[in-house]
């Protein structure tokens, strides 16, 4: 069978060098069953929305697609939690989701979703030709199975402890903290993450796809991408390649999802992850009657991909490669730009904990859509991580977008209505007895900047390209500053009239520049000049074309946000600490010496379920050390790694402290009586750890024991089912 033979070098954007190819734009389908948070926002709606928006203005055909990932295993289990249909759960998270995407002006052509007629259709009619093809194998597997909740587990719906790295809170696909790709069988202690029992392995026949088979194509398409794509984007699928593909399950034991049409597996769907990228076509489809124009043209069409880091692999690899096996000519991704992860304070954004903003508190806050579209696009993760810090978000909005871009075209619009009644004055200046059409004549070096904008966004770096737009308004701003029109008003009006034409003129360009990223803002500024949004066009930059143009009154563009502001809003969505956040576990000391540096230290080495850790604690003043040796101890395993006096310190036990009838201080270990290993959970709770907390959360739960039972954060503490409880101390602070 012969396969698409992709070129090796993806074609220019210009046909006949006159006319541009049309881009297809796409962002990653965000799953349906959650409100979308500020870090999935910018790693790819609002990404692409930028370069959408750039690509209209910049004169290219543009169709932007998106919509709501609707099949899996996580809605099935958010139905069976809220009580109501899949499709329930489907209909009220789509218009969740639209109604955030469109208070962010996302500027969707069309936002449609997976659950529809075209989508079965066209998912089933690409099964059907990679089957005839030969690329699909039909296999008896052992797969993890929930007897509690009755349903067969999803890989990311299995956790467990990493057999590479030991990282507790691994999943069955994937482990978060060293990124290597699992298989559920190689965890340690997999459990059920619905219910939390362990699951146990029964027989079931699947359908895969042979991406071995596959990938000496695929091997062929991601060489022919190096140049095009990121360096970090072709390395994630680089790895892939030389690891070597093995076939992938493409179906599943669930009830909601794209029906298997083959004879024997009529109770299965069709994996989530095989069906969710075709819903680019099948969305296309919904709205289009001339979709394969689009999406059956890759000589004529360029396709633009956004997404975060972790669906890389997916569309570089495994997208692809489904496509390839149809042997049809599909459009692939010129473009995959990825970004980094968005954090929250130093921490992860998370709903069940109350942890970061969401895209309904960013509606519900008050402040403008385009103050959190400048902070998210100037702070986009895109070759590392970064964070949302409060303090920061204030300092860019009081400091940039007030003090720089908007005093910028307060001050121009309201000096031109002052001194010469909202005319743009016409230009009184020559250079070298020529008419001076363009401010480079009049401002070296802008032409310049301009082009390294569009070069910027033409490469998908859009926090470079707008941080050079910021750069031109205080440019401007210092021309304004130099010029010092309200000496020449009075002086040479003559310049003057030079001066507030040109500033005019760089405030249309901004108006312009800032399309993109601040659509209400460059509407607000194309309202104050008084010019027609259609003239909103990468064509008309740099050009002196507002000579004798009446404009209007000024317009306070940005309002500053006060400290008093911020303090609340960091209180109303900072972290919660939740008992569910803490990793608890029974270890034993297995060595100990004095600290070095502390006379009331001691250095140990505790024994864990999995591992020996470092630890430092206070007990010199109530333990001898052979007192401690080999004793069982309760262990914080996620608290914050520190260096103690010099000394590596990986946890923290804990124990009960109370006065004697001398008033003297008395200790009693916790744990004690437990087996090395012994997890403690809580009542009503389920524990979901977090990777690190520190002191001053896990003391905000105020730890301690009442009538001989731990309580943290309001809670009774379990271990295998019983009350975690005291032999001597009943009632004291626990530290």
């Amino acid at each position: 069978m012969a396969l698409n033979n992709p070129s090796n070098k993806p074609e220019d954007d210009k046909i006949n060098n006159n006319i541009k190819k049309p881009r297809l734009i796409t962002s990653a389908l965000p799953y349906v069953n959650n409100v979308p948070h500020l870090g999935n926002i910018i790693g790819s709606v609002l990404s692409a929305d930028v370069f959408a928006r750039y690509c209209r203005i910049a004169g290219y055909k543009t169709l932007y697609i998106c919509g709501t990932d609707e099949y899996g295993t996580a809605t099935e289990i958010k139905a069976r939690e809220e009580h109501v249909s899949p499709k329930q759960i489907c209909d009220k998270y789509h218009q969740i989701h639209k109604q955030v995407y469109d208070w962010f002006n996302i500027s969707f052509d069309y936002f449609g979703r997976t659950s529809t007629e075209n989508h079965t259709k066209i998912t089933q009619d690409i099964f059907w030709k990679l089957y005839h093809n030969g690329y699909i194998i039909e296999e008896e597997i052992e797969q993890f199975y929930d007897p509690e909740a009755k349903i067969f587990l999803a890989d990311r719906y299995i956790e467990g402890t990493c057999p590479h790295c030991n990282y507790d809170n691994a999943r069955g696909d994937q482990c978060d903290k060293c990124g290597k790709l699992l298989n559920p069988l190689d965890l340690i202690n997999p459990k059920s993450k619905i219910t939390g029992v362990k699951p146990i392995l029964k027989k079931t026949k699947h359908l895969f796809l042979d991406l071995e088979k596959l990938q000496p194509v695929v091997e062929k398409w991601v060489e022919s991408m190096h140049n095009t794509w990121s360096e970090n984007t072709y390395n994630i699928a680089k790895s892939w390649i030389n690891i070597g593909l093995k076939k992938r399950s493409i179906t599943r034991d669930l009830k909601w999802g794209v029906p298997v049409p083959l004879e024997g597996f009529e109770d299965k769907v069709f994996y989530v992850w095989f069906d969710a990228p075709i819903g680019y076509i099948s969305i296309t489809a919904d709205n289009l009657d001339n979709w394969k124009e689009w999406w059956e043209n890759p000589n004529n069409v360029n396709l633009y991909q956004f997404m975060g880091k972790d669906n890389v692999p997916f569309h570089t690899v495994i997208f692809p490669a489904t496509l390839m096996g149809t042997n049809q000519n599909w459009t692939l991704a010129r473009t995959i730009s990825a970004t980094e992860y968005l954090n929250y304070e130093g921490g992860k954004f998370s709903k069940s904990r109350g942890t970061g903003v969401f895209g309904t508190d960013a509606i519900n806050s008050g402040i403008p859509a385009d103050v959190w579209r400048y902070y998210l696009l100037i702070n986009r993760p895109e070759k590392s991580d970064t964070d949302f810090k409060w303090d920061d978000f204030s300092d860019k909005l009081n400091n940039e977008l007030v003090a720089n871009l908007g005093n910028l075209v307060n001050r121009t619009v309201t000096f031109l209505n002052r001194y010469f009644d909202g005319i743009v004055p016409n230009l009184n200046s020559k250079k070298d007895n020529q008419k001076i059409e363009h401010i480079n004549d009049i401002i070296p070096g802008y032409k310049q900047h301009i082009s390294e904008i569009e070069e910027l966004l033409e490469d998908t770096k859009l926090k470079e390209a707008l941080r050079k737009i910021m750069e031109i308004s205080s440019l401007e701003n210092k021309y304004f500053q130099d010029s010092a029109p309200w000496k020449l008003i009075k002086q040479d009006k003559s310049r003057a009239n030079t001066v507030l034409c040109v500033l005019a003129n760089i405030v249309k360009d901004l108006g312009i520049l800032t399309y993109p990223y601040l659509p209400d803002t460059s509407d607000k500024i194309f309202d104050i000049l008084n010019i027609d949004k259609k003239n909103r066009t990468w064509d008309n930059l740099n050009e002196i074309s507002l000579a004798n143009h009446k404009i209007n009154k000024p317009k306070l563009l940005f309002k500053k946000i006060e400290e008093k502001q911020i303090e609340q809003f960091k209180k109303k969505f900072g972290s919660k600490a939740t008992p569910a956040d803490l990793d608890i576990e029974i270890g034993e000391i297995i060595e100990i010496k004095r600290h070095p540096n502390a006379d009331k230290l001691y250095v140990e080495k505790v024994k864990l379920g999995d591992k020996i850790i470092d630890l430092v604690s206070g007990l010199v003043p109530f333990f001898k050390e052979d007192e401690l040796l080999h004793r069982h101890i309760m262990i914080i395993r996620n608290l914050k790694k520190a260096k103690i006096r010099g000394a590596p310190s990986e946890g923290m036990l804990l124990a009960v402290e109370a006065k004697d009838e001398n008033g003297n201080p008395k200790l009693e270990l916790l744990g004690e009586d437990l087996p090395v290993g012994t997890k403690i959970a809580f009542e009503g709770i389920k524990q979901k750890p977090k990777d690190v907390i520190t002191i001053d959360e896990l003391f905000s739960l105020k730890p301690h024991v009442k009538n001989g039972n731990l309580i943290i954060g309001g809670k009774l503490a379990i271990a295998n089912g019983k009350y975690v409880q005291t032999k001597h101390i009943k009632d004291g602070d626990v530290y």
